[in-house]
């Protein structure tokens, strides 16, 4: 056996090339594999431990029952379940902040205000200054903050709490511990006096946040044992990871999709690697038999060798993958401008799952090449005499379009019912494409060689090559697949583009005043009628004014049994349907949904999405959560909400908001003007500044989705990329493997006046040839196959149709074809150094 084991050792590094083109194939997949595992825990620790740490990495929340005002009073509160020496009770409001102000860069800062006791404030994190005077209008603020906006002890910081701006004293400076872990140059925390934010709110006694870790062996124990033991409050999680997992799930799907494309590429490079192993090792499989080594001796070194690429592979992919980690983890860290970073937790099941999935992808993959060595003569292998077989059969075809049929007509059929089964139909239908295309390419070009025989030898060359060589359209199949992957991100990405710039552009409005305080609503005036009525006074109409309250809300659904998340939109329906033309809510079909809903005393119009999830239909009642109230509403209508808030919303009228969630106005304003925009936005800025409120064009908000939206695209075209990148590898392969095949008629070729340009023209001819073939193969097949994408994006969350982008088609042949070439120019030095007398001696 130790035999063995040297001879598979020096085989694998004989051919320094392959060696390096199967580990790079199988480390790149065990990469991605590892990266795509380990992404989700990477996402998870970077967002949402720096919110625990700046929540004190407290493990319990505890809100009142009773949500019919902002804040509530902790008396009665039994402890049970909770560490009491862990209590921490706050008010938590959010403020602003003008910077730079007057200028042309002017924006309005979110600052987040926690009101505390001195006895919860960190005494140990203070750096400068003490809590001696900390109290009336004074404020804690971090070393960060102090250094980046050039602040010092004694300094006044102008913040605007619930609409009305405050002058507040710097009396300390603390590390940036806790509170103010998370602060950046534009966002921050600020520490108040509890009693001086109490009295101002008119909420002395109250708080809105009190915090506290379990008592109890678990998390989960201490949140039961607290609601066992109270009525008039209750307790949750902190943060909830699955609930995290859940929101992040269509991502991860995505990334699966991405990462099969990237195996299979591998799977068929490993494959087309170990024909070519066999290919080149026939006279020592010869010698073998001949020294009375069986068979299955010689399949099991084949195997081993397998192994042993897997092996390989995976400790280099493992450590890619690793890297891959940090390196993502670097790039998504909140903090990374200020050299703070979270800690990767690289898990056992990353590397193990890296290893098993390198070694049964380098296995399986090998397992078809090796097998087929039971079907040589024995004779034939001991003197090298094996035949290639030029013939393209028709079982192929007729299988492959059978598939093909199959598949369109599942799609025709089922298609609304089809969901996460489309995937399943289209790697159907996709092999049933890997399987037709060489039949109908030796179909095609029958005609194509007649019409050029006579003209130019080297071009009738390729074209009969190509239409007869099994390994040659095998190339074919690696660029299908790739052109498929490539094609897919470009026209999801300018699907995407189309879709948000139709959103914007269909939204009736040019200004939108976002972040309008609702703290003091027991004032005579709220912020949203204090900015109508100034924008009354600039001459904008009260029809052109759309006042909309944004709120997160919940339900429980019916298919998971768990919360799922959504947005409420509290508005006026005439004025919205002008507003959100997207959404066609004038279409007749909604009319007597919208009629229903005018006439409901608690009324809510749902999105399609979100009626599958809970299985309601119009007419039903429905327990939706928001603003920590839950009320029973009656479901007047559903509508398409397409990609809108990706259909997760509701419409609520703003009197139900105030009536039934205690939301007493709204906190975003949009509006349309005949002045010119720009000067608009400028007139507002002292409005906006003295309530803290923050104004955007739409134009502005279409740019910022479009660049938004682009990063996800550009995220996932890096699956393509690799794609292309190992279709390339496994190319030079594929064409390595036919050179030696027909290494004796090029010499042949060679003897009777062809000279060594002429067969680099045959190279080069063939992958031009293999690039169109598949281009048109691809382009032909995406426009059904995109439906069927869109149908799986669809059951993932991204309701989207994605469209094939023709005018990407030029620019994505280009780039494949110049890939293709350069992968062939290894091969073309080989045919430089071809023997003519070595080759054909014994023919």
């Amino acid at each position: 056996m130790k035999v063995f084991f040297k001879y598979v050792l020096r085989s694998m590094v004989e051919k320094k090339g392959r060696f390096f083109l199967l580990l790079v194939a199988i480390a790149l997949s065990t990469a991605l594999l590892v990266i795509s595992t380990g992404l989700i825990d990477i996402i998870l620790n970077s967002f949402v431990a720096p919110q625990l740490e700046a929540y004190e990495n407290k493990q319990i929340a505890i809100t009142s029952t009773d949500k019919s005002a902002n804040f509530f009073v902790d008396e009665g509160i039994n402890t049970s379940g909770l560490d009491q020496n862990s209590i921490l009770k706050e008010i938590y409001i959010n403020g602003m902040m003008a910077d730079k102000v007057d200028t042309q860069d002017e924006t309005m800062l979110n600052i987040s205000i926690r009101a505390r006791d001195a006895q919860y404030v960190n005494k140990d994190a203070i750096t400068q200054g003490n809590l001696d005077n900390f109290k009336d209008e004074t404020c804690i603020v971090s070393e960060r903050v102090a250094k980046n906006r050039n602040l010092k002890m004694g300094d006044t910081l102008d913040i605007i709490i619930g609409g009305i701006t405050k002058k507040l004293k710097i009396t300390a400076v603390s590390g940036n511990v806790g509170v103010f872990y998370n602060d950046s140059a534009n966002s921050f925390s600020v520490i108040l006096p509890y009693e001086y934010i109490s009295k101002d709110m008119d909420a002395q006694g109250k708080y809105n946040v009190i915090l506290a870790d379990s008592s109890e062996s678990t998390i989960q124990a201490g949140v039961d044992k607290f609601n066992d033991n109270n009525a008039s409050f209750s307790s949750d999680k902190l943060f909830d990871e699955e609930t995290v997992k859940a929101q992040l799930s269509s991502f991860t799907s995505l990334l699966y999709v991405m990462l099969v494309v990237v195996v299979v590429m591998s799977g068929i490079i490993i494959y087309s690697s170990f024909k070519l192993i066999i290919t080149e090792r026939l006279s020592t499989i010869g010698t073998f038999l001949s020294e009375g080594a069986t068979v299955g001796k010689v399949k099991g070194i084949l195997y081993l060798e397998s192994f042993a690429y897997g092996l390989f592979g995976a400790v280099f992919g493992n450590v890619l993958g690793v890297i891959g980690l940090f390196i993502v983890n670097r790039l998504i860290s909140p903090l990374k401008d200020y050299g703070i970073y979270g800690k990767v937790d690289i898990k056992p099941n990353y590397i193990i799952s890296g290893f098993v999935f390198a070694i049964i992808l380098s296995v399986i993959s090998a397992y078809l090449p090796v097998r087929k060595i039971s079907k040589l003569q024995v004779k034939d292998i001991i003197l090298n005499d094996v035949r290639i077989s030029k013939s393209i059969g028709w079982k192929k075809f007729i299988i492959g379009t059978t598939l093909i049929a199959l598949s369109i007509g599942a799609y025709l059929i089922w298609r609304d019912s089809l969901k996460g089964f489309a995937g399943v139909v289209l790697i159907v239908s996709l092999t049933g494409v890997i399987f037709a295309y060489p039949k109908l390419i030796d179909l095609l070009s029958k005609p194509i060689y007649r019409l050029l025989r006579g003209r130019s030898k080297n071009v009738i060359y390729a074209i009969n090559n190509l239409r007869t060589s099994k390994v040659l359209l095998g190339n074919i199949s690696l660029i299908i697949i790739s052109l498929v992957s490539i094609i897919t991100i470009v026209s999801l990405g300018s699907s995407m583009i189309k879709v948000v710039t139709e959103a914007y552009t269909d939204l009736g409005y040019d200004i939108q005043i976002n972040n309008i305080s609702t703290i003091r609503e027991s004032a005579d005036t709220s912020t949203a009628d204090y900015l109508v009525t100034k924008l009354k006074d600039a001459g904008i109409k009260e029809s052109q004014i759309n006042r909309m309250t944004y709120q997160y809300a919940s339900m429980s659904s019916a298919i998971s049994g768990k919360d799922i998340s959504f947005q409420a939109i509290g508005m006026d329906i005439d004025k919205y349907t002008q507003y959100n033309q997207y959404l066609h809510l004038e279409k007749s079909e909604y009319s007597n949904a919208i009629k229903e809903f005018k006439g409901a005393d608690a009324g809510v119009i749902i999105t399609t999405a979100l009626s599958k999830q809970i299985d309601k239909k119009a007419g039903d009642t429905v327990e939706i959560t928001c603003n920590d109230v839950k009320k029973t509403l009656t479901i007047s209508g559903v509508i398409d909400g397409m990609l809108f808030n990706n259909g997760y919303f509701v419409l609520i009228k703003n009197s139900t908001m105030k009536e039934q969630y205690g939301l007493m106005s709204a906190n975003t304003i949009t509006f349309n003007t005949d002045k010119n925009i720009d000067t608009v936005l400028h007139d507002l800025k002292p409005i906006l500044r003295s309530v803290g409120a923050s104004a955007q064009s739409r134009d502005e908000m279409c740019k910022e989705n479009l660049a938004n939206n682009q990063i996800m695209v550009d995220a996932m075209s890096i699956f393509s990329y690799l794609a292309i990148v190992i279709a390339s590898l496994g190319i030079v392969n594929n064409v390595s493997i036919s050179f030696l095949q027909r290494k004796s008629e090029f010499a042949i070729l060679s003897a009777v006046g062809m000279d060594n340009s002429g067969r680099l023209k045959i190279l080069f001819f063939e992958s031009i040839a293999s690039v169109t073939w598949a281009m048109l193969i691809t382009s032909v097949y995406c426009i059904f196959g995109l439906k069927l994408i869109s149908v799986v994006t669809k059951s993932i969350g991204f309701d989207m149709a994605i469209a094939l982008d023709y005018k990407s088609l030029p620019m994505i042949f280009v780039f494949s074809l110049v890939i293709v070439l350069i992968a062939t120019l290894p091969v073309c030095f080989k045919s430089r150094k071809l023997s003519i007398i070595q080759e054909i001696k014994y023919e």
